[in-house]
């Protein structure tokens, strides 16, 4: 069977570039990138890669920073749907444990999903964003990749 590639694209910040770093509390999302893609035929399959590069702010406490990252379509945030999220986190340690230093970390995922009838003949927004839902604050530092493709 023979794999088409029907539509690509990439956004990549690199880090210290445009907005990069930055911080980001509790509570509100963040959009990171988006790539616009063509959905043509029924049986596209659309295959989005991300890759996002964070660090822990270092405090005083106990530092478990928790990050959900959103894959949507057709838009930037609510009420565009989700189409995938995943969640990373990591405890740095405790004041016990002292002294801290920096730390970088990488969150990579993958998301694979096949086209509807409502998707067919439309170009779509696939944004990944960002929501901080653990405790103290994070710097996203990059880089900041996403990648879209449409397969036939």
């Amino acid at each position: 069977m023979t794999v088409t590639i029907v539509d690509y694209q990439y956004q990549e910040v690199a880090a210290g570039t445009g907005s990069l770093p930055f911080t980001i509390s509790p509570g509100t999302e963040y959009l990171l990138t988006s790539v616009f893609l063509q959905i043509n035929n029924i049986n596209n399959r659309i295959e989005i890669k991300a890759s996002i590069g964070w660090e822990a702010q270092l405090l005083l406490l106990n530092i478990v920073p928790k990050l959900l990252f959103r894959i949507r379509r057709g838009g930037i945030a609510a009420p565009a749907p989700v189409v995938y999220q995943t969640m990373d986190s990591a405890f740095i340690g405790t004041v016990q444990e002292g002294p801290w230093v920096a730390l970088d970390f990488t969150t990579a995922f993958q998301h694979t999903e096949t086209a509807t009838a409502g998707l067919v003949g439309t170009f779509q927004q696939y944004s990944l964003t960002v929501e901080h839902v653990g405790q103290n604050s994070v710097t996203l530092t990059g880089p900041v990749h996403l990648d879209g493709t449409v397969y036939l």
